[in-house]
């Protein structure tokens, strides 16, 4: 390559990334960048869920990632991404999903009942329990009862054990 050519390439390079940084303080995704859809995204999310369902969690996980790749504001993604990881026991990285979409929904008390089981499997039963209560407190009559009942019902398990071994 000539240095002529090299200086073009390197002009080219900058000039992507200036337009890239620019999308993305706009708001704008990888997957935008890219020119996919919607539904090009809404196609991938159901075969990962797909897969998912199958028990197929590390190719799940796959497909997930590559979905938070694409469009890292889209919680319903990140939430994906991280019950693959914890199905394949990657607790910690889960975790970290899990908070991601803790703070992207702060009115939801799944990801924060998920990020209690992540604490359990990594042996933090204490901080497991602080999440349990914050999930009890953000749960809504009639509108999260489900997760209420397992939530209190693993706090409870988990009070029991503590106080068996005190």
């Amino acid at each position: 390559m000539s240095a002529q050519e090299n200086t073009a390439v390197q002009q080219d390079a900058a000039g992507l990334a200036e337009s890239m940084i620019g999308l993305w303080k706009a708001g704008g995704t990888l997957g935008q960048a890219m020119g996919l859809t919607r539904q090009e995204c809404e196609a991938m999310y159901t075969y990962g869920h797909s897969l998912y369902a199958q028990g197929k969690y590390e190719d799940a996980f796959k497909i997930f990632a590559q979905l938070v790749a694409y469009d890292h504001m889209e919680s319903r993604y990140q939430m994906a991404l991280a019950g693959a990881m914890q199905m394949t026991k990657r607790y910690e990285e889960a975790l970290q999903h899990y908070m991601i979409v803790t703070v992207m929904r702060l009115d939801d008390p799944a990801p924060v009942y998920h990020c209690a089981e992540c604490l359990l499997a990594l042996g933090r039963p204490d901080e497991a329990a602080e999440s349990l209560e914050l999930v009890d407190a953000l749960c809504k009559p009639g509108e999260h009862d489900a997760i209420r009942s397992r939530a209190q019902a693993l706090l409870k398990a988990l009070r029991a054990k503590k106080a068996g071994r005190a």
